[in-house]
């Protein structure tokens, strides 16, 4: 599985947090991160949300308005200038496609000298979906002439592929001291439930709300667990983290396709200044979501400067060295009076055809 980690303050930066960056935020990327944090934190409690969509050619709305159109003229008689219509909207369609990535979580972080932890809650989502085109029905539009207009003779398909996530997890970290520099070790066992989602159906019964239906998804439920370490080396971090330790695969409800969830070992480095904060990981293997959907192995780039403590400006990029996603810029803002309250909203632009964003809310005390 490919699911981002979506963060007001970490997507601004591309999603980079191996190494270091905020201990509420990279300790989901890396549990050891879980003991980045100052002298005067006590706790502190976030609630960030986001999403990336990318619809190609506005597959949702060309796709219903197609469906809607096969509606109104199923039983009716048609002549070649809509079946012209037609066919032309379908292979818009074929060469089009919808993915959605969405996410959620809510933390609580208790920083301490002995195990420094977060308590996590995490929400996140998946779905890709396409029409195949049917020869036969490029066959029967391009001839069509004038005659009784049947939508189910249709032979044209749209599938949707993906998975819907709940975790609760506990990261936990320790720092310690190594030839002089201080290393940390981290774990996060974690408690998975999954609903794999599989939807195939004839252009005719196309309806976007059955995604989530029940005769669509199948239900699973499994432990799994995150490693990670760091170094550091004064104002350099270094950091490797394993993520889902333990491979999993889950079956769709018609066995079309399995669901996989492959371990993802990355690996980060940092600079963490007064005032300038600079971030890059990289993923040293590549996933699938299942096989067709193109592999994925992402390197990550960030940057933060903290004007007085009051207001952070970050830019990023992400790049898929698999290609199956185009590059990404990233950016965003971040407002935290006293560090206290924190307010954080990053954007993502890719291609014309994809957008994303994500916020944060935070407590800091």
């Amino acid at each position: 599985m490919t699911a981002e980690i979506f963060s007001g303050r970490g997507t601004a930066m591309a999603g980079s947090g191996v190494a270091g960056g905020d201990y509420t935020y990279s300790a989901l990327i890396n549990p050891a991160t879980a003991t980045n944090f100052q002298e005067n934190d006590n706790f502190a409690a976030t609630f960030d949300f986001g999403l990336i969509a990318n619809d190609e050619n506005e597959f949702l709305d060309t796709s219903e308005d197609l469906t809607d159109f096969l509606d109104d003229l199923d039983g009716y008689t048609a002549d070649q200038n809509d079946a012209d219509y037609i066919l032309s909207q379908l292979e818009t369609l074929d060469n089009s496609g919808l993915t959605l990535d969405a996410g959620a979580q809510l933390t609580v972080a208790i920083p301490n000298n002995i195990a420094s932890g977060l308590l996590f809650v995490r929400q996140s989502a998946f779905v890709a979906a396409d029409i195949q085109l049917a020869d036969s029905d490029v066959e029967l539009l391009e001839t069509f002439g004038e005659q009784i207009f049947d939508e189910y003779g249709l032979e044209s398909v749209v599938s949707a592929f993906g998975y819907s996530m709940q975790e609760i997890g506990f990261a936990a970290a320790r720092e310690f001291t190594f030839g002089g520099h201080q290393v940390s070790l981290g774990a996060t066992p974690k408690y998975q439930r999954v609903e794999t989602i599989e939807y195939i159906e004839a252009i005719a019964n196309f309806d976007s709300d059955d995604f989530e239906a029940d005769d669509y998804t199948q239900e699973h439920t499994n432990f799994n667990i995150d490693f990670g370490a760091t170094i550091n080396w004064g104002e350099l971090q270094g950091g490797v983290s394993l993520r889902n330790a333990i491979a999993q695969e889950y079956e769709t409800v018609q066995g079309g396709v399995d669901i996989q969830l492959d371990p993802q070992l990355a690996a980060g480095v940092g600079y963490t200044g007064e005032i300038f904060t600079v971030l890059a990981d990289l993923d040293l293997n590549a996933v699938e979501l299942f096989d067709g959907a193109g592999k994925v192995q992402i390197a990550r780039v960030g940057a933060e400067a903290d004007l007085f403590d009051w207001a952070q400006l970050r830019v990023g990029y992400r790049h898929d060295l698999k290609g199956t996603y185009d590059g990404a810029l990233t950016a965003g803002i971040g407002f935290t009076p006293f560090d206290v309250v924190h307010f954080h909203l990053s954007a993502i632009k890719s291609s014309d055809d994809t957008l994303g964003a994500a916020l944060q809310f935070g407590l800091e005390l």
